[in-house]
């Protein structure tokens, strides 16, 4: 069988009833325009879910639940990448997740997936049968009627919240009411969305960076609204669209240059921090100010909350993002020519292949984020020129029998 046709003609749950009802084993493809869900069906049973948008993916899930650090997740993305395995099997195998804390999240990342099309105003669908073997893979299998209903009922609450939150670039900032919780009893969603609650991030941020999807995260949101703990900021679309490019050059940089001191430090223990501080001490003025408050043992959170308070001096946009740039470059290039001089070539090409390997998962998997991806250029210039310097180091080496430093000051 093979169905096409518009969502709001023919109703997802109508499409998923006839599914269920004639036992259909195949994938059903929806699009909205900008987003991708396919939907798989093991005899009439929901089976796997899977969605192009990038808070439902399970590298994304894991990292911002924090059940796996960032780093471990980029390592295992790349391992699946090469042996053509799921992500999901190389976090097993790695010990990272046990098989049932997997099946749990696959489950929920589905659920989250299909409840997300519901909330959709229109779209296209696609269902096509086809041969689908599910033996030895991690499957859930949810009840389409339990699924149909819950959404509906997503659905009816999601009116009430969008007729106060209509706005994906709203910002809202804590209270004066959030500032004395000792007394109030907060669940995990309550607390995390509220700590993303800064007067910065505009809504469309928050759910990203929340990790509990939009309906969650939304309702989250209006409960904290309604509770008086969070109240809407004067902010307008541009100031936070621009405090969101801002956000994603620090984040990029900042796991960057923890990548490289997670490296050096496994080598050299503490000097690798002292190589940082005395490398921000370096910087010219105007750089350093900028970096005063940038530290490389704090997660990227905490950076962009340190930093962003120094870019409202710049009125320009575009001045501020490349005097940002410019001087995360500078400390970069500071780090990695102090380095090639203290630890040797060994440990400096182990940390340029561990920092290429990081970006080569940005441009892998991170196509969407125009920002970092120019950025993720710029480094690997900067990479290819102390390279670069490495082989000329080397030959003088050879020819000469002795030692020189690397990356002399020019």
């Amino acid at each position: 069988m093979s169905l096409k046709g518009k969502l709001e003609a023919f109703y997802l749950a109508s499409l998923l009833q006839l599914l269920s009802h004639e036992k259909k084993t195949g994938v059903l493809q929806l699009s909205d325009g900008d987003n991708i869900v396919k939907i798989f069906v093991k005899d009439g049973v929901i089976v796997y879910a899977s969605s192009s948008q990038r808070e439902f993916r399970l590298g994304h899930l894991v990292r911002i639940k924090g059940i796996v650090p960032a780093e471990k997740v980029q390592e295992c993305l790349l391992l699946a990448k090469k042996k053509g395995q799921s992500l999901g099997k190389i976090l097993v195998e790695k010990g990272y997740i046990s098989k049932q804390n997997l099946k749990e999240l696959l489950q929920q990342q589905a659920k989250e997936i299909l409840n997300s099309v519901f909330l959709w105003k229109t779209g296209e669908f696609e269902y096509k049968d086809a041969p689908l073997s599910v033996e030895g893979k991690l499957v859930t299998q949810m009840n389409t009627l339990e699924i149909i209903l819950e959404s509906s009922r997503l659905t009816d609450e999601w009116s009430v919240i969008t007729k106060q939150i209509n706005d994906g670039n709203l910002i809202f900032k804590p209270s004066r009411k959030s500032q004395d919780l000792d007394e109030v009893k907060l669940d995990k969603k309550e607390w995390r969305v509220l700590s993303l609650m800064d007067g910065i991030r505009p809504v469309k941020q928050v759910v990203k960076d929340s990790g509990l999807g939009e309906f969650v995260t939304y309702k989250t949101i209006y409960t904290l609204l309604f509770s008086g703990f969070i109240e809407k900021t004067e902010a307008g679309y541009e100031e936070s669209k621009y405090i969101a490019d801002y956000s994603d050059v620090i984040t990029t940089y900042n796991d960057i240059l923890r990548v490289v001191h997670r490296t050096l430090e496994a080598e050299v223990g503490d000097r690798a921090f002292a190589i940082f501080d005395k490398c921000k001490t370096e910087l010219v003025p105007k750089q350093r100010a900028l970096l005063k408050a940038f530290e490389v043992r704090k997660d990227a959170k905490f950076n962009v909350k340190s930093i962003l308070g120094d870019m409202s001096g710049f009125k320009d946009f575009h001045e501020g993002r490349v005097s940002l740039v410019h001087s995360f470059n500078s400390l970069l290039l500071g780090i990695l020519d102090r380095a090639a001089k203290l630890v040797g070539q060994g440990i400096i090409r182990k940390t340029l292949n561990e920092t290429e390997q990081l970006l080569s998962y940005v441009k892998e998997f991170q196509t969407e984020a125009t920002e970092k991806i120019k950025i993720v250029y710029e480094v690997e210039n900067i990479l290819a020129e102390v390279r670069e310097n490495i082989g000329k180091e080397k030959k003088v080496k050879a020819k000469s029998g002795r030692d020189s430093s690397l990356l002399r000051p020019k």
